[in-house]
């Protein structure tokens, strides 16, 4: 099966670099250029996939929209809703200097009531079991992911695997890059 993952399109927050979690942001005028962007590039390269699945936050949900052209089966799954921030949530965040690394596998901090990455691990770990569970007799199978940047980093490293002592900071997904996996 070949799963495709998309991070959202650019929202103001982005550019401010506010933490943006469970907060429902909507995408800005560059967020939705970028979206039609991908959306041209995925008919250009002729994907067609067979199940879209979004996160139901309102960035995740217009970018899936719109590369899909508006498709009417896009099934939307809380277990896809980016990682809480907590406290942090639209704050400008020195992540540097926070006091404790928040990708930590090991320190799984809450600091400031952040979801904690384990946490955050275990929930796109139940999307992907269910996902394979319910597509296990679709081998041939072309599912397109549209979610958020923590999420799927956790997702990422739920297809290739990780230990405790894996850095999660070595994958990134900029807003709208679509990245794919065979699984």
């Amino acid at each position: 099966m070949k799963l495709y993952l998309v991070r959202h399109g650019q929202t103001d927050w982005n550019i401010g670099k506010q933490a943006q979690g469970v907060a429902d942001i909507e995408l800005n005028a560059t967020g939705i250029a970028q979206a039609e962007a991908l959306k041209d590039r995925i008919a250009a390269e002729g994907l067609q996939f067979d199940y879209v699945y979004a996160s139901p936050l309102r960035r995740a949900k217009k970018t899936a929209q719109i590369i899909t052209n508006d498709r009417p089966d896009i099934i939307y799954n809380d277990l896809l809703i980016e990682r809480s921030y907590g406290d942090l949530e639209g704050k400008i965040v020195d992540w540097d200097n926070l006091g404790v690394d928040d990708l930590d596998i090991r320190q799984n901090t809450d600091i400031y009531g952040l979801e904690p990455i384990q946490a955050v691990l275990a929930r796109s770990k139940s999307f992907l079991d269910d996902l394979l569970s319910r597509h296990a007799s679709e081998p041939d199978a072309r599912i397109l992911v549209v979610a958020h940047g923590t999420l799927l980093k956790t997702l990422h490293y739920n297809i290739i695997g990780y230990t405790p002592d894996t850095n999660l900071r070595g994958f990134h997904l900029d807003n709208c890059e679509l990245v794919e996996y065979s699984i």
